[in-house]
């Protein structure tokens, strides 16, 4: 008797998890087919669809990105003339920078010099507690 109650409640349990889940499957199928049948309507609408300033969508879309098609060429590669004279240019540029970085800032002769300002005094030093005579009578606690 009480194998076969186990069993009953079982097979019901089983009976409707299947339910439910076949219930799920058919409402969430019914999502998308409203989706597609109402997704260009719902778009079009005012306060819904595209921002006032976005392009048009095309009327067709394409069948597959164009995967096959080449690239245009690309520049003919340097010369060793021109790649020489570009490599000087390169290396001048980085000794301007390498001395301008070398030589100290000064301001400019016509904008007026500021000295720096002075450095603030040192604190004065506490003066340090006196010593308390240590006693082995006294406890802190």
């Amino acid at each position: 008797m009480g194998v076969a109650t186990f069993q009953s409640r079982t097979r019901r349990a089983a009976t409707r998890t299947a339910l439910a889940c076949a219930l799920a499957a058919t409402g969430l199928g019914g999502c998308g087919l409203i989706s597609e049948k109402f997704g260009q309507t719902v778009a079009d609408a005012p306060l819904v669809g595209l921002p006032a300033g976005a392009p048009q969508r095309p009327a067709t879309s394409a069948a597959y990105p164009a995967v096959h098609s080449m690239p245009s060429a690309r520049p003919a590669v340097l010369t060793g003339v021109e790649q020489n004279k570009i490599e000087d240019e390169l290396v001048a540029a980085r000794n301007r920078q390498q001395n301008l970085a070398s030589q100290p800032a000064s301001p400019p002769s016509d904008a007026p010099a500021f000295a720096p300002a002075p450095a603030p005094a040192p604190a004065a030093k506490k003066p340090e507690p006196a010593a308390r005579p240590s006693s082995s009578s006294q406890s802190i606690y």
